[in-house]
């Protein structure tokens, strides 16, 4: 069961500067664009500066790491968050790009100490997608904004 996400906390002073890349797919868009509505939504609620976010599109989930890795490259963001839409289907292509883009980005994360918000939903049907990249508080962008946002501040209190 999907819980309703809660937009968290933060202190503007350590929010407003920070610099967000979003990659997002062009398969199913109607949700991608939910997904990256509600988190900016939830960046900008928790303090970040409209210009700070930027957008980035792919063809599809599969060549979402490579924009990643790309972005996390050009040190230009403190965090990234990846949204897409893996649907099942009759073959194994669906286990295959769901788990390496999967690994991918978690690498990406590790090798470039980024936070990687991972909301690239591999779903059995369109309406388990639905339900994650609603028009309401159980939408998964939420819940990715504010993962990078809570990783970002723990790794600020780590390093001091």
């Amino acid at each position: 069961m999907l819980k309703k996400q809660a937009t968290q906390t933060f202190d503007t002073s350590f929010t407003k500067n920070l610099k967000i890349a979003i990659i997002r797919t062009n398969y199913h868009t109607e949700l991608i664009d939910n997904l990256e509505a509600y988190a900016k939504k939830t960046l900008l609620a928790s303090g970040l500066n409209k210009s700070n976010i930027k957008t980035f599109t792919a063809p599809g989930s599969w060549e979402v790491p490579l924009l990643v890795q790309t972005a996390a490259e050009s040190k230009k963001f403190d965090a990234i968050i990846a949204f897409g839409v893996i649907v099942k289907g009759e073959t194994y292509h669906f286990d295959m790009i769901a788990n390496e883009v999967a690994r991918a980005l978690m690498q990406t994360a590790l090798d470039y100490r980024i936070p990687v918000g991972f909301e690239v939903l591999a779903v059995y049907d369109k309406n388990h997608a639905e339900v994650r990249a609603g028009k309401n508080g159980m939408n998964k962008g939420i819940e990715a904004a504010n993962a990078v946002l809570q990783t970002l501040q723990s790794l600020k209190k780590i390093a001091t």
